[in-house]
C-alpha cells in the first residue's frame, strides 16, 4: 500500500480516499477529498493543472512500434493507461521496465505520463485511457488505437460469370467489387482505362464483428458507350497495410447496333480510273448481313452487292480492325461520270439493329463548308485511300473544314482591314486630319520695328493686327480639312509693281526692303472714300474700310520715287 510521507495530512483528509487495484494486484489510493477541496500533503491547496493529451484515433500495422502520448501542465501525483479490456498500466512502472515490451518514451517534456509499445499486436486494438492523478482531482483523456488487418483481395461480382463484363450501350448496369474483411476499411476506387470514374460508384461499410473489422462494397452504375467497348474496367483498393494499391480488373463488353454517321462524301475523283471506296463503321457483336446497295437516289436503289461480292464493274470486300471496327469497301473499275451521278447504301445488320451508311462520290473538288472524308485523291493512289484517317469511330464524324459562315466572317473582316489602310493613305495623301501640315510660326513676328510707317500702316494700330491674326487662326482650321494650295506666284507684272511704288512718291515710303527670295506678307489700308489723303482719320466701325493682302516683291528704287 502507498501511503503519505506525512501522516498529518490523514487528519486533513477527513473524506473518503477513492481506491484503484493495479497490476500488479496492490491497492493504490489516488484521491483524497475533504468537503470538497483538494488538499496536499501540507494542508495547502494545490495549484490549477490540464491535460496535454490528443484524441486523434491511431492506426497502427501489427508489429510497428505505438506511441501512447500523455502530458500534464502543472504538478501531478502520478498516472496510469488502461485499455479497453481493463487492463491497468502504471508509468512509473513502466519507466522501470516492470512491463515487458513497454517503455519510456525518449522525449518527456509534454509527455509526462507517456509510453511506448515496441511491438503493436491484435490485442492493443481498442480504446486507451490515461489518468492523471493530481491534488485532489483526477484528468482523463481517450483516445482510439486501430491495430490494422490487412484486407482481403477485392472481388468483382459479375451476374453471368463470364471473363467479360457485358453491357448494352443503352442500358445502365450496375457492377460491384467487396472486400469481405479489413481493419479499417477500405477504400475503392473505379477506373476505365485511364480515366478514373469512381464518381459513378456508391460505397457502403459493414462491420463484421465488434472488432472494428469492415466488409466494404462498392457499386458503380454507368451507362457505356460504345466507343469505350475493349476497354480494362478496374477495381483498385488501398489500406494501410498496402505498399501499393491491390487492383482486380476485366474486359468491358458492350454490344450496340452499328453505330450510325452522316453522308460521307469523296471528291476529287478522276475519270476513267479504279476508284475504291473505304467506309469505316463500328457494330458490336459483328454484323450477319453486309451489302452494297446503289442507284439514282438513296431511296430507289437499283441493285445491292453483298459482301463479299462483285456485280460488273463493282466489287465489294470487308475488313475485321478489332474490338467491333471494320472497314467495308466498294471498288470501282474504271470510274465514269455516270457513277459520280449515282447515290450509294451501306447496309449493316447485327443482333441488336440495322443502320445504313449513305455515300456520294463526285469528281469536283470539295466544297469549302462540305464533309470530306478524302480530301487530295490526286496525292493519293486509290487503292491507298482510306478513310479510317482522322476518323473517330463514334456517333459524329469530326470535319477539319471551316464552315461557310466562319469564311464569310474572314472575308468580310479582311475588307474591313483593306477599307481602313486604303482610307488611311487616301487621308495622308489629301493630308487631311491628322496628316495635315502644322503651319509654324514666323520668327519675324513679334520683333518691333525700327523703321517710320506711313501714315496708313499707322491708321490701321490694333485692329489691323488684331484682324490677321484672326485670319492665321482661321486658315490654320481651314488647312486641316483642304489640300494646301501652292505657293503663290510671287512675280507680278510690271503695271502692279509700279502701282506699289509710285503711289505718293513725296512721302517716305513705308515699305522695307526685302529679298526678292524673302516672301513676306504686306497689309495695306485703302481708305475708298473721297477726301484728303494726307489726313489721318480714325477707323471707325461704321468706315467702309477694306483689308488687302498683297504678295509680291519690291524693288529697290523706292528712296528714288520720293523725290519725283
Amino acid at each position: 500500500m502507498r501511503m503519505f510521507k506525512d501522516t498529518s495530512s490523514w487528519a486533513r483528509c477527513a473524506g473518503v480516499c477513492v481506491w484503484y487495484r493495479a497490476s500488479p494486484p496492490v491497492l493504490v489510493c489516488s484521491v483524497c477529498l475533504s468537503r470538497g477541496r483538494a488538499w496536499s500533503h501540507t494542508g495547502v491547496r494545490g495549484e490549477e493543472v490540464s491535460l496535454i493529451f490528443d484524441r486523434s484515433k491511431i492506426i497502427v500495422n501489427p508489429g510497428d512500434q505505438l506511441d501512447l502520448d500523455c502530458g500534464v501542465r502543472g504538478d501531478k501525483r502520478y498516472c496510469i493507461w488502461e485499455n479497453e479490456s481493463g487492463h491497468i498500466y502504471q508509468v512509473e512502472d513502466v519507466y522501470v521496465n516492470v512491463y515487458d515490451g513497454m517503455r519510456k518514451p525518449a522525449n518527456t517534456e509534454g509527455n509526462e505520463c507517456g509510453i511506448v509499445i515496441n511491438s503493436a499486436d491484435i490485442e492493443h486494438h481498442g480504446l486507451w485511457t490515461c489518468k492523471v492523478f493530481v491534488v485532489g482531482d483526477s484528468l482523463v483523456g481517450s483516445k482510439n488505437v486501430i491495430v490494422t488487418i490487412k484486407p482481403t483481395s477485392p472481388i468483382l461480382e459479375l451476374d453471368d460469370g463470364q471473363g467479360s463484363f457485358l453491357v448494352t450501350s443503352e442500358d445502365e448496369t450496375p457492377i460491384k467489387c467487396s472486400v469481405a474483411a479489413a481493419r479499417p476499411a477500405v477504400g475503392i476506387r473505379w477506373y476505365l482505362g485511364e480515366t478514373d470514374i469512381t464518381a459513378s460508384a456508391e460505397k457502403e461499410e459493414t462491420p463484421t464483428d465488434k472488432g472494428g473489422i469492415y466488409k466494404s462494397v462498392s457499386t458503380l452504375r454507368r451507362r457505356f458507350q460504345p466507343k469505350e467497348n475493349g476497354q480494362l474496367l478496374m477495381c483498385s483498393i488501398s489500406h494501410k497495410t498496402l505498399l501499393v494499391p491491390e487492383n482486380t480488373s476485366i474486359p468491358l463488353n458492350v454490344v450496340f447496333k452499328p453505330v450510325e454517321k452522316p453522308v460521307s462524301s469523296f471528291y476529287q475523283i478522276s475519270s476513267g480510273s479504279d476508284y475504291e471506296v473505304k467506309l469505316n463503321f463500328s457494330a458490336n457483336p459483328a454484323p450477319i448481313r453486309r451489302e452494297w446497295r446503289y442507284g439514282d437516289s438513296f431511296e430507289n436503289t437499283e441493285a445491292s452487292i453483298p459482301i463479299p461480292g462483285a456485280d460488273g464493274r463493282y466489287t465489294a470486300d470487308f475488313e475485321d480492325l478489332g474490338s467491333g471496327k471494320y472497314t467495308a469497301k466498294l471498288l470501282i473499275a474504271g470510274f465514269t461520270e455516270s457513277d459520280a451521278n449515282k447515290r450509294y447504301l451501306l447496309v449493316i445488320e447485327n443482333e441488336y439493329g440495322e443502320t445504313q451508311y449513305k455515300v456520294m462520290l463526285s469528281m469536283h473538288d470539295a466544297p469549302q463548308d462540305g464533309v470530306s472524308e478524302t480530301s487530295n485523291h490526286d496525292k493519293i493512289p486509290p487503292t491507298e485511300l482510306s478513310v479510317s484517317e482522322g476518323i473517330v469511330f463514334d456517333d459524329e464524324t469530326e470535319s477539319n473544314t471551316l464552315s461557310g459562315g466562319a469564311v464569310a466572317g474572314i472575308i468580310i473582316v479582311l475588307l474591313i482591314v483593306v477599307a481602313a489602310v486604303g482610307a488611311a493613305g487616301y487621308a495622308r495623301y489629301r493630308q487631311m486630319f491628322c496628316f495635315a501640315p502644322v503651319p509654324s510660326p514666323d520668327p519675324e513676328e513679334g520683333k518691333d520695328t525700327k523703321e517710320e510707317h506711313s501714315d496708313t500702316e499707322s491708321a490701321r494700330g490694333t485692329n489691323t493686327n488684331h484682324a490677321s491674326n484672326l485670319k492665321n487662326r482661321i486658315g490654320q482650321l481651314t488647312q486641316v480639312f483642304k489640300k494646301p494650295k501652292k505657293d503663290q506666284d510671287t512675280k507680278l507684272d510690271e503695271h502692279e509693281k509700279k502701282s506699289l511704288t509710285k503711289e505718293e512718291p513725296d512721302k517716305e515710303s513705308p515699305y522695307k526692303e526685302q529679298n526678292p527670295d524673302d516672301k513676306e506678307v504686306v497689309y495695306a489700308e485703302l481708305d475708298l472714300g473721297k477726301g484728303e489723303p494726307e489726313k489721318k482719320t480714325e477707323v471707325k466701325t461704321e468706315d467702309k474700310t477694306e483689308y488687302a493682302q498683297i504678295v509680291g516683291t519690291l524693288t529697290d528704287n523706292r528712296e528714288d520715287e520720293k523725290k519725283e
